[in-house]
């Protein structure tokens, strides 16, 4: 089965979104919670290229993917579309740039093979332990899962506003 329309892609980001949240809520998959939030970004961004370029060959490097997915410009054109202000269109920029920059930061491709002990180790080998009380992989997933709501939702905004007003 291959899954080359940005359309499967744009469903596809849909679901894991709101598996990733279920996951975390249900309190005892946050590795797994992590991974599938990461996923959902993905294949948002992956659904925005394919708009532009079909071609693929940024792999799973969600900051490598944002920037080949045109999304910082369709959304600062769409906005502008809509009489935001240059001020509002930068903050939204500045919290869509925020979002994806803290997925980059947490989130990894190979999460799907980790452990939660394997996670934590790693989430603790580069500090984001630290200032945490309770249980830090829970507080990550829960930051990494707030981060990709706040980036998908921006983008799924901003697909329906292009499929509105007739984009491709």
């Amino acid at each position: 089965m291959r899954i080359d329309r940005p359309e499967h892609y744009f469903k596809a980001s849909l679901e894991r979104m709101r598996q990733a949240r279920t996951l975390y809520d249900e309190g005892d998959s946050y590795a797994l919670s992590m991974y599938v939030a990461g996923v959902a970004v993905e294949c948002l961004l992956r659904a925005f290229k394919q708009l532009r370029d079909p071609t693929f060959d940024e792999k799973h490097d969600l900051m490598r993917l944002f920037r080949s997915s045109g999304l910082s410009t369709l959304a600062s054109e769409v906005l502008a579309e809509k009489d935001f202000s240059i001020d509002q269109v930068d903050e939204y920029l500045r919290e869509l740039q925020a979002a994806i920059s803290h997925v980059v930061l947490v989130w990894g491709n190979d999460y799907r093979f980790a452990s939660e002990g394997r996670l934590r180790a790693h989430l603790k080998s580069c500090h984001l332990d630290r200032g945490i009380e309770g249980d830090f992989l829970k507080a990550n997933a829960l930051l990494l899962l707030n981060a990709a709501e706040i980036a998908h939702g921006k983008g799924v905004q901003l697909w329906r506003d292009l499929k509105r007003s007739g984009h491709s």
